[in-house]
């Protein structure tokens, strides 16, 4: 059987482990319930993208972390983040 060579990493590849590290040391600084992390998207950055990189970085370094997207910006808290989806309900 041939021996495998090992390949250098594609610029997409070594981008997103760029990413994953930033995101890693950024969920580091999230200390106390009132602490909240805004990451601002970059014009070449899609948002779609993003957002997968932090809900997979959220499940691997801080589950229990909350996430709320708002336009370009994604934030990121331990605590609730204000803005649920739907109307709010009826009193009475």
């Amino acid at each position: 059987m041939p021996k495998t060579r090992e390949r250098a990493l594609s610029p997409r590849q070594l981008a997103a482990i760029q990413r994953d590290e930033e995101l890693r040391k950024a969920f580091g600084r999230l200390k106390s319930d009132e602490d909240v992390l805004a990451i601002e998207l970059d014009p070449a950055e899609k948002l779609p993208t993003v957002r997968a990189a932090v809900k997979r970085a959220i499940a691997v370094h801080r589950p229990g972390v909350n996430m709320a997207v708002r336009g370009r910006t994604i934030y990121v808290s331990t605590g609730v983040l204000p803005g649920g989806r739907g109307r709010p309900p009826k009193a009475g």
